[in-house]
């Protein structure tokens, strides 16, 4: 009964604040997406919250993106008009299919409404953040280009925290003030993934793991910061890195967020997120045939890994676990055998045509977001999200080349036809949601407003400016 009680009461505080806010209720979400790792399970640690009111605010985000979407849609049918972008199309069908599959497993297959339901908030989540952005910054753009600058001063002050967490703190850090290992397993229900109660903390997404012998000396466990994990952590940090050194103006404060971003990102430990970064990095310096500085920083990153002792050990190591010997770390491993069983056997199973339903067991290819869709749901949620990926890139290749916005998204688009190999990051919520913001920003463009009878029809936006995105005095001033 206490459950119910506190949804309830969960849906009418994020119902009054989406009537009382309106979009700048993406204020609340984003907040709360940034800390809610650190600041529930503080609150649980030291039991000023129990596992049911811990729950609920766990809850409180997914329910008031869920509200948000509702009223984008209303506001998406009632002021603009199609044709919609290219990409809302593949990830409705994506979407849609999926839940008619849970549905169809969950009816017919004596699949559980519980992990299902999960599974589903997963899927829907790009769906719903891309929706809310896109439509909500096109009636209001200067609303999103503020929020743009004020997401990108968050996110460098955040990498501050996790800095400071990671250079400073003692072992029993997290065991003492915010017990992650048993917040995940206690509250979350995570039983998919290792816990490090020793230290407190998520055992693939937070303890230093394969890396403690090249790391020993540095760091007890990877950076974390407010996001829970040191993966979520990383994949936050890439959208300062890109926006400041691509899109917004030079400046004394933020070449200084972009270097303490920067830190924060390769202090994650997380290579899913560097390769990520990588990717968008690579893209955009060769689309617009900036060889020189992708030399320069090819050959940094070169030198870092043959110099610094720590980063020389961690890269040997991380080769030599990719094979299958009996000393090799089982997640490095497991990231080469997802790759390859992936493209191996995943095609050849032919359960994967329909998918074999929600269970954790259903999949048997580890470490994949690919097999995550195709195990899970099937072929259709596979081609799908391909389908989502190159329609986000062809959609911006329709505009300006100089666009430094559209070409981001263009690396990003890549970024996630890459890491999606590794696992299913851009559905998770923590780790992707600044990202989808900037993807939907910009596909707000895309919109075409209603006419009224007898008025001419409104032209694509592809060229307008996204107005005022500087940060500070130029350097160059």
């Amino acid at each position: 009964m206490a459950n119910y009680l506190i949804l309830v009461g969960m849906v009418f505080v994020t119902a009054l604040v989406v009537w009382a806010l309106k979009e700048s209720s993406l204020y609340v979400l984003f907040f709360a997406a940034y800390t809610h790792s650190f600041v529930i399970p503080f609150l649980y640690t030291h039991g000023y919250v129990g596992k049911d009111l811990a729950h609920g605010l766990l809850l409180l985000k997914d329910i008031l993106l869920l509200e948000l979407f509702a009223w984008s849609v209303v506001l998406l049918f009632t002021h603009f008009r199609g044709p919609w972008p290219l990409p809302l199309k593949p990830l409705l069908v994506l979407t849609m299919y999926c839940g008619f599959r849970f549905l169809v497993g969950v009816v017919f297959l004596d699949d559980g409404w519980g992990v299902g339901l999960l599974r589903m908030k997963f899927i829907a989540f790009p769906l719903e953040i891309i929706v809310v952005v896109t439509v909500l910054t096109a009636l209001h753009p200067e609303f999103g280009n503020r929020f743009l600058r004020h997401m990108t001063y968050v996110l460098s002050v955040s990498a501050v925290v996790a800095l400071v967490i990671f250079f400073a703190a003692p072992r029993d850090f997290w065991v003492q003030n915010a017990n992650l290992a048993e917040y995940n397993a206690d509250v979350k229900g995570d039983t998919e993934n290792e816990q490090d109660f020793s230290l407190g903390i998520s055992g693939s997404g937070g303890s230093v793991g394969a890396r403690a012998e090249a790391f020993a000396d540095i760091a007890n466990f990877r950076a974390i910061g407010t996001f829970g994990d040191g993966l979520s952590l990383s994949f936050q940090m890439v959208v300062p890195v890109l926006l400041l050194w691509f899109y917004f103006p030079r400046s004394y404060t933020s070449i200084l967020m972009l270097i303490v971003s920067a830190a924060a990102l390769l202090c994650s430990l997380s290579r899913s997120g560097w390769l990520f970064c990588a990717v968008v990095v690579t893209y955009v310096l060769l689309r617009r045939r900036h060889y020189l500085p992708f030399l320069i920083i090819g050959g940094a990153a070169l030198s870092l890994v043959l110099l610094w002792s720590p980063m020389t050990q961690f890269a040997v190591a991380t080769v030599a676990n990719l094979t299958s010997s009996s000393n090799a770390d089982p997640n490095d491993s497991a990231h080469a055998e997802g790759l390859f069983w992936f493209y191996t056997r995943g095609f050849s199973d032919p359960g994967n045509i329909l998918g074999k339903g929600m269970r954790p067991e259903a999949q048997s290819i580890p470490e994949s977001g690919y097999a995550y869709f195709l195990e899970h749901f099937g072929l259709l949620a596979y081609v799908s999200f391909l389908w989502f990926c190159i329609a986000l890139y062809r959609q911006f290749g329709k505009g300006s080349r100089a666009d430094p916005l559209g070409v981001l998204v263009q690396g990003i688009s890549l970024g996630m036809l890459v890491v999606m190999h590794f696992s299913q990051y851009p559905l998770a919520f923590t780790a992707f949601v600044s990202l989808w913001y900037v993807v939907g920003l910009y596909l707000s463009r895309y919109l075409l407003p209603k006419t009224n009878p007898g008025e001419e029809p409104i032209r694509l936006r592809r060229h307008a400016a996204l107005g005022n995105t500087s940060l500070g005095p130029s350097v160059a001033s």
